[in-house]
């Protein structure tokens, strides 16, 4: 079995609904592509029967409705662990690894210790462990965080919660309370995740920043429903707040002819070996970091630290498809 064919099976599972949710195979290749992994129905077809034949993982089929539908038995995790065979330990050890690329933090503690038995299972086998230490690395794991959780286990339980927003209004930021918000899943873009969410009885769909969300409260009220499936293309999506930027390039650079072209006002400076600094105050959007990482051979960012990482991300990501 290759990677490939794994790392879909994996994100099968995360993507399945509880019973007596159900969900069928278009809807699960819309849901890839909201998580940046296009494929198509024939594979997500054959990888479904798959998983199906395993009986240890609780894959359900209603083969009477039109079109067919799929969900995970509710007490999947069941798993009788002494039938695990190599296979099915062998996927859940890449999960193990891998989960936190696209599973809640809050079901990976859930999964402990059926990963622990996996890797036992997997340890047995000199080809498993083998080929496990090849697969691509991916970033640490960051440590869990209490208002993360929370959010998670209200989007998994349809309930809604109370939290402050960092808002940012004329370009000073402000904190506010928000005491009924209904969360509805975590999206990313340009490796930042947002949360997509309805403010109380507003029927406007809002994507923000999750990391300006703080002091998140769990509400004994359920969200209110809503009937879409790609979230990632849903509501207004925050736009950024004013930042100082700064970097180093050289006088006749392309990157300074773009800004002018598109009106930014900045300052420059000269600096070491012939470069100039640049310094201008802008909108910290998916269109200006776009606009950064078009010039990235020609510049070099010196602040702020979330536009580097932003850089260093992408450059991640180009060299793992090298």
């Amino acid at each position: 079995m290759g990677y490939d064919s794994i790392y879909r099976k994996l994100l099968l599972l995360t993507l399945l609904p509880n019973h007596p949710k159900t969900t069928s195979t278009k809807q699960l290749v819309e849901s890839f592509a909201a998580k940046g992994y296009p494929t198509n129905q024939r594979l997500l077809q054959k990888d479904l029967n798959y998983l199906l034949d395993v009986h240890e993982l609780g894959l359900m089929l209603d083969n009477t409705a039109k079109p067919y539908q799929w969900a995970i038995s509710a007490d999947w995790k069941k798993v009788e662990l002494a039938k695990m065979d190599n296979d099915v330990a062998l996927a859940l050890s890449v999960l193990d690894r891998m989960g936190n690329q696209f599973l809640p933090n809050s079901s990976l503690q859930e999964l402990k210790e059926l990963f622990a038995k996996a890797n036992l299972v997997v340890s047995q086998h000199e080809d498993s462990v083998r080929w496990l230490d090849n697969i691509p690395k991916t970033e640490t794991v960051k440590p869990f965080d209490d208002d993360i959780l929370t959010l998670e286990h209200a989007i998994k339980s349809g309930l809604q919660v109370s939290c402050d927003i960092k808002r940012f209004i004329k370009g000073k930021a402000v904190s506010l309370h928000y005491s009924s918000l209904s969360p509805y899943g975590i999206v990313n873009h340009d490796g930042e995740n947002y949360l997509v969410f309805r403010v109380g009885s507003d029927h406007k769909l809002n994507q923000w920043p999750i990391q300006y969300l703080s002091n998140i409260v769990l509400l004994d009220l359920m969200s209110k429903k809503i009937a879409i499936n790609n979230l990632s293309q849903q509501g207004r999506r925050y736009r950024g707040e004013t930042i100082l930027f700064e970097c180093l390039t050289q006088p006749q650079s392309q990157f300074l002819s773009r800004l002018q072209m598109l009106k930014y006002p900045f300052d420059t400076v000269p600096a070491e070996k012939g470069y100039i600094k640049v310094s201008a105050e802008v909108v910290n959007s998916a269109f200006f970091r776009e606009l950064l990482w078009s010039h990235v051979t020609s510049i070099k960012v010196l602040s702020p630290m979330s536009i580097k990482h932003y850089i260093h991300r992408q450059t991640e990501r180009l060299n793992a498809l090298v």
